[in-house]
């Protein structure tokens, strides 16, 4: 079973942006609750053995939304300290990944319309005399 992304690639992606390290099992749960997200808005129930580098950039923000906010909460505020979370991009990334694989549980093919001009053939009694 194929990961969205590896360990060492969201620890380096978060060391990028934000300055801070992150520890191997908040990642873990990052990546399994980006995982959830998308499979739920793709229909897939596993990932590919290679996963495509759309996939992969979806997995790893809405790991790193789920790293930085696991409340969802739309803003914090201590002091004078606030912060506001955009909390759209989640939306945003699952709707254009429901867009792009709504069609894999869909036939691929035209089928003709039921024929409903059958008739019904009648049972024969059987009678023991």
């Amino acid at each position: 079973m194929a990961n969205l992304f590896e360990i060492d690639e969201f620890a380096s992606y978060m060391t990028r942006s934000s300055g801070e390290v992150v520890d191997n099992s908040s990642t873990v749960v990052c990546r399994r609750v980006a995982s959830g997200w998308l499979k739920f808005a793709t229909g897939l129930t596993d990932w590919p053995d290679l996963v495509d580098d759309q996939l992969f950039a979806w997995g790893l923000e809405l790991a790193a939304i789920a790293y930085r906010n696991p409340d969802g909460a739309a803003s914090e505020g201590t002091d004078d300290h606030q912060v506001t979370w955009d909390r759209a991009r989640r939306r945003d990334i699952l709707t254009a990944a429901t867009v792009a694989y709504s069609g894999a549980a869909q036939p691929q093919y035209s089928f003709p319309d039921p024929d409903w001009h059958w008739t019904v053939v009648p049972t024969a009694s059987v009678t023991t005399a």
